[in-house]
């Protein structure tokens, strides 16, 4: 059966429709919509023929249509990414977004102010999930020297994120040593993706330093673990929890059961934001393609945020299935752009 013009126009009718009025939505409706252009005879058949293509089902105790997951999914790709992918930018004009975090904040505090914000804007769930540090770069370490042989080790990733470990090492090492040593990785090594770091490819070790070797190759040692306890650095935000709750689909006790065990699960949220957010551009999931029959009433919209090129994470929103795809994709784009500007001009 031919996908034709007119079969779009009524699908998307049928969407936006259902949307705005979480009702079945009935032919006279789109008659009225589409200001008497088509006969309500003609669009009982077009809606028969999109049923019988699943693109709408028919709920036994209304004479409407309501979209299916087909239906959302060709509504996504052939008219918001397709011809109404201008509206995006243009959505974003008309609402532009200011986030409430400033350049001096450190990362954590920018990424939980920004997701207050996100959820603010959708009305949705809203995650972002910070980046993995196998995606970061070395910005800068410090050594500093408690009693004895106890040491701290701070280091600064590209992104901004902060690990601190102490250590303990043989050797009396003054002040000016571990100078020495934070001055040579910091000059050699800035830049380096964190697990591409090694004494033997990265560092190199005039004559005069040759006894700070055993300082210098503990340190990189320190350096290469940040990725080993990748699992204790990722983290999550998230915000907006109950308002994805609200919709009038959900108040089926059982439905509502099964959307709060995914979101009391931090662990298969961020793992989902991992999977599903795209390197570029957005990316909409819609139920079961989310997580299979548990997430059969919700869409995920996601994307992510770049830092200075390399460092990636994951922001996304969680809603309904009836959201409002083409608002939250436009908030989400700009929203991830005003982010990745935000923490690439960090100091």
């Amino acid at each position: 059966m031919k996908f034709t013009s007119r079969k779009k126009e009524i699908l998307k009718q049928v969407i936006l429709n259902f949307i705005e009025k979480a009702e079945p939505v009935s032919s006279q409706v789109l008659v009225e919509n589409l200001k008497n252009e088509i006969s309500s005879a003609t669009i009982r058949n077009e809606m028969a023929d999109l049923e019988e293509m699943g693109y709408l089902s028919h709920p036994h105790t209304s004479a409407g249509r309501i979209p299916t997951d087909s239906g959302y999914r060709y509504y996504i790709d052939n008219v918001i990414f397709g011809e109404e992918k201008s509206k995006i930018n243009e959505q974003n004009q008309i609402m532009p977004l200011n986030l409430p975090v400033s350049r001096e904040m450190d990362l954590d505090t920018i990424l939980r102010l920004s997701t207050e914000t996100l959820s603010k804007f959708t009305n949705y769930l809203s995650m972002i999930v910070a980046p993995e540090i196998n995606q970061s770069k070395f910005r800068h370490i410090e050594i500093l020297k408690f009693e004895g042989s106890e040491y701290l080790f701070v280091l600064i990733t590209d992104s901004g994120r902060v690990y601190k470990e102490k250590f303990s090492i043989e050797g009396d090492y003054n002040d000016l040593d571990l100078q020495r040593v934070t001055n040579i990785l910091n000059s050699q090594a800035r830049n380096k993706l964190i697990h591409e770091i090694s004494l033997k490819n990265t560092v190199k070790i005039n004559e005069n330093d040759k006894y700070l070797v055993f300082l210098i190759n503990k340190i990189v040692d320190l350096i290469r673990g940040c990725e080993e306890n990748l699992n204790s650095y990722n983290r999550i935000f998230i915000r907006g929890t109950f308002s994805i709750l609200k919709d009038p689909e959900f108040v089926d006790f059982s439905k509502v059961k099964k959307i709060v065990e995914i979101l009391e699960n931090e662990y298969l949220l961020m793992n989902i934001m991992l999977n599903y957010s795209g390197k570029d551009g957005i990316n909409v999931k819609i139920g079961s393609e989310i997580y299979g029959d548990e997430t059969d009433d919700l869409s995920l919209i996601a994307s992510k945020y770049k830092i200075k090129g390399s460092s990636q994470g994951s922001i996304g929103v969680l809603g309904p299935k009836r959201m409002n795809y083409l608002k939250v994709i436009s908030i989400l784009s700009s929203f991830s752009d005003s982010l990745s500007n935000i923490l690439n001009y960090r100091t």
